[in-house]
């Protein structure tokens, strides 16, 4: 019997009650050839408009300790529309069994190990951002266990930047991670929700 391959998908979906909303659904991504490979694909992030507001995403996916699901911000230096490691400022997920939040400016990883590191599993995080475009909380949670609380009450300022112009959404490893990304802006707050 043949090993699964990793699927990914990618849906996305503007809610139109304002104006300045709009709709986006890219095409569908082709499954992966071979074991142990890499799909993503990229997507505008909602506007940011200044004003305060909440950023909020959810993971949800199939972990084992051989997969990888994560989301980068970052600007799209050669508005090639796709964001390279090298224009990526922050990315957050999971690679083998462990959560992540990575500042690629300077390199720095924190991790935390997920409490089981195979089978479903949910990341929740919420971002409060002032006028000047700033963190000023910054909430996560895997299941019912807080994580990363160092970054609750005192975010620190790379964890958001209006700048950033495009998000990567990608998927790695042998096991199969079976998601969908299904993203969505709304004028008080921007949800990704990954299944």
């Amino acid at each position: 019997m043949g090993a699964m391959k990793p699927r990914i998908f990618l849906l996305v979906v503007c809610v139109a009650t304002f104006a300045y909303a709009k709709a986006m659904t890219p095409a569908q991504l082709a499954e992966a050839v071979f074991v142990d490979t890499e799909v993503s694909t990229n997507t505008p992030p909602p506007t940011c408009e200044g004003d305060p507001h909440h950023v909020s995403f959810t993971l949800e996916f199939m972990g084992t300790p051989s997969n990888a699901v994560e989301i980068a911000f970052g600007i799209d230096v050669n508005s090639d529309g796709a964001l390279t490691p090298n224009e990526a400022k922050l990315v957050i997920g999971w690679e083998c069994g462990a959560w992540f939040i990575r500042n690629e400016n300077n390199g720095v990883t924190v991790a935390e190990p997920a409490t089981n590191a195979t089978g479903a599993q949910t990341l929740q995080v919420t971002m409060r951002v002032g006028r000047d475009g700033l963190p000023t909380s910054f909430v996560v949670r895997s299941g019912n266990s807080p994580r990363f609380v160092g970054f609750a009450s005192a975010p620190p300022a790379w964890l958001h930047d209006c700048t950033w112009n495009l998000c990567r959404l990608t998927a790695r490893g042998v096991d199969a991670h079976d998601a969908s990304f299904l993203v969505s802006a709304m004028p008080d707050g921007t949800t990704f929700i990954l299944r």
